[in-house]
């Protein structure tokens, strides 16, 4: 790049020359922006110091204290004030049943209820006795996980690389002129954040020709003084450094990347759509004496099978999708006789077998020749630990692909599958109330991120204007259309299909796999052992109930709780949610589970930001023949294109990361939450120093782990789905 481009850059963004003492430069704590991370070439540190502050950290706001909390049938006091509010609620607080076929969504974002709800908000001062597990969630210097900072770090580990593609002075200038002008009026009310799109722009469309450029994690100079603080903010990967260890595609059925998904069966009968015999079984190292029926017998073989899935992935796909494809893969896993370690032994990366007809083989010849196309049965050989290397780690790729696509289904179904609550709540319980208090902040943001994420970006949140448009061109959304193997149609439509699938008692009530013989022989189950949040959760919730409910009549005469729960269950059309309560034990039991879904429920690792494993697509159109001589060049093949494999994983962080641990943590309520009633305070103490045990036990558990997993320890535990 010229010294002229570089100054025609400047002169574009603005930016300050390096003896500036504006305050861009003044109000900068950027990292990357000191010359010596770039060794005296300070070009990426000027786009930082100027850069816009774009990032994962929210809001904080300050608001007037709950008034005296009571049950509406004990207020002689402020009663008619509070069935006013409710009569308002109910006007402003609608459940509309068009704006997505077979969801129920809130009806008018811009209410007040929902509008309070969307950020951290504090009441009465600072000082209040939340304990804040030392992580100030009102830092006004905090912004969060900078996704532009990601970029210009990326950007210039590979700038030699990406520097020789065509035409990099003008899409680099591109990219700013988009990030920019989407900032440029300081208009923070509507929803602008346009991160996709200046990516593609700026890097390109190629193949990655190294596993170093599918590396996306930001490299940061270790001697910058704020070195920790940045570097923590963009965790690698606990099995970076393993991703091609047969054991780990095993080990993340047992590490599942959401709450969720629970799509390993035990292997118990042999399926005509994947002929697994016991020859391809003796032949994977370590099963060599074994036998596949003596194996599935006593327990040992585990399945996971991605038909549910087969529809979405033979649907047609868009145009722009830079030739993503995905496969309803199935995959075989084993015990090995005298040990607990699962291993995967077989991979079948479609549900079609090639047959054994003269047909068949001029099907699978010509597939081999001109690639799959549209076919909606599209065949596809096992393939093993014993086959060509690279056939194997491409079929691996195949099935942690739609794992990583099933997570964010997965995800994003427990959004719209939770949504009616809150509309439920704002229109039957009033400020007033002890509830509201307690499930305030576990309830953060749930509206406004599902109209964001579904709904079309840019749709203002306040004013005027048009609030809901299309919802396959949200946040979300409108990115699979781009970067995944999904048509942005095919990606909503089965999430509202799997969030028809939960149960609100099913789904919230934890999986003990001791109960089963087959998942009792794995040593190490990471998403069941560790998850006992649950009485913990419980306990926290019957104490602070019981504060207020003495009785179980008091209960049932609560008929603003009462509304709540018909309402949730019969306009909301929350699947298994209960329309009524009998009693404080029934009563605990409901907020707990509500508390457990918008929490514990809501959790979501990083393997969609992986991309040497978790892209969201499959670059191959083909199908993988177990004996050819593939080579690694074939294996980057399958991976996403350099510009793709950047928008996924800066975009994936958004919904990954907390911007560190206990930062609007599970256990973390905003200061001053429960300065109307100090009877909470001990209660909450106890709730809080729970959590921190059951933390440092995960944590100890990790250390002796082969690769950690954070996906049940509080820390990193969102207390709502706020992100």
């Amino acid at each position: 790049m010229s010294d002229d481009k570089i100054e025609e850059l400047r002169a574009l963004i603005n930016a300050p020359t390096p003896q500036s003492d504006s305050a861009a430069t003044q109000r900068s704590a950027r990292f990357i922006s000191t010359p010596q991370c770039y060794a005296g070439f300070d070009l990426f540190g000027l786009i930082e110091d100027g850069g816009p502050p774009l990032g994962l950290g929210g809001v904080e706001n300050e608001v007037a204290p709950y008034p005296y909390v009571s049950l509406p049938q004990y207020d002689n006091a402020t009663l008619d004030d509070r069935q006013q509010a409710l009569v308002q609620a109910k006007l402003d607080n609608v459940f509309d049943y068009a704006k997505l076929r077979g969801a129920v969504v809130h009806g008018n974002v811009r209410c007040d209820d929902v509008q309070n709800a969307k950020d951290w908000r504090y009441r009465g001062g600072l000082e209040e006795q939340e304990y804040n597990f030392n992580v100030d969630d009102a830092d006004a210097d905090f912004v969060g996980v900078r996704l532009f900072e990601g970029t210009i770090a990326y950007l210039g580990k590979n700038f030699v690389a990406i520097v020789l593609s065509q035409n990099i002075a003008q899409k680099f200038l591109d990219l700013l002129a988009v990030v920019y002008s989407s900032v440029a009026d300081n208009n923070f009310e509507r929803i602008s954040i346009e991160i996709i799109d200046p990516i593609l722009l700026t890097f390109p469309n190629r193949k990655c020709n190294s596993v170093e450029e599918l590396d996306f994690y930001p490299d940061f100079c270790p001697s910058h003084p704020e070195y920790d603080a940045r570097i923590k903010q963009w965790p690698k990967a606990p099995y970076d450094n393993d991703f091609r260890s047969d054991d780990l595609v095993g080990w993340l059925m047992t590490a599942a990347p959401t709450p969720v998904f629970n799509y390993l069966k035990p292997f118990t009968d042999h399926m005509k759509n994947f002929p697994m015999t016991n020859d391809k079984f003796k032949r994977v190292p370590g099963f060599e004496a074994d036998d596949l029926d003596q194996a599935m017998a006593e327990g040992r073989l585990f399945i996971l099978d991605f038909k549910d899935f087969q529809e979405e992935t033979v649907a047609a796909r868009n145009w722009d999708n830079f030739g993503a494809r995905l496969h309803a893969g199935i995959a075989l896993f084993a015990l090995p006789t005298n040990s607990n370690t699962l291993k995967t032994v077989a991979i079948q990366p479609t549900q079609h077998p090639i047959g054994n007809s003269f047909w068949d083989g001029i099907g699978w010849t010509l597939a081999n020749i001109f690639g799959y196309g549209g076919n909606t049965q599209p065949p596809s050989k096992i393939v093993t630990p014993a086959d060509n290397y690279w056939a194997w780690q491409m079929a691996k790729n195949a099935i942690t692909t739609m794992t990583s696509m099933a997570a964010v289904v997965d995800h994003l179904s427990t959004h719209v599958y939770l949504g009616p609550i809150p509309v439920a709540y704002f229109r039957n319980i009033p400020n007033q109330h002890p509830l509201r208090a307690l499930l305030d902040t576990h309830l953060m943001a749930l509206v406004t991120n599902n109209h964001t994420g579904i709904f079309e970006v840019g749709a203002p949140l306040v004013g005027p204007d048009i609030v809901y448009n299309n919802p396959y061109n949200g946040l979300l959304t409108g990115a699979i259309q781009r970067l995944s193997g999904f048509s942005s149609v095919t990606f909503v439509n089965a999430t509202v299909r799997r969030k028809d699938q939960y149960h609100f008692f099913e789904q919230s009530t934890p999986f003990d796999r001791m109960n089963d013989p087959s998942f009792a022989q794995i040593g190490d189950y990471p998403q069941h052992d560790d998850n006992r949040l649950m009485p913990i959760i419980k306990e926290w919730v019957d104490g602070y109930l019981r504060l207020y409910y003495h009785s179980d009549q008091d209960v049932t005469n609560d008929t603003e709780l009462q509304a709540f729960l018909y309402e949730t269950t019969h306009d909301g059309r929350v699947r298994g949610f209960p329309d009524e309560a009998r009693s404080i034990e029934e009563l605990v039991d409901i907020v707990s589970r509500i508390v457990y879904w918008m929490s514990v429920n809501h959790g979501f690792t990083s393997l969609a930001s992986f991309m040497k494993l978790g892209a969201l697509g499959f670059y191959r159109d083909h199908p993988i023949e177990p004996t050819h001589p593939y080579s690694e060049r074939d294996w980057l093949n399958v991976c996403p294109p350099m510009n793709v494999g950047a928008g996924l994983f800066f975009f994936s962080r958004i919904f990954t990361d907390l911007p560190e641990d206990w930062h609007r943590s599970l256990g973390k309520y905003p200061k001053g939450q429960f300065k109307h009633d100090p009877n909470v305070y001990p209660l909450l103490d106890v709730f809080q120093s729970q959590l921190q045990s059951l933390d440092n036990e995960i944590r100890d558990k990790n250390a002796d782990r082969r690769w950690a997993y954070d996906l049940r320890m509080p820390s990193t535990i969102t207390v709502s789905p706020w992100n």
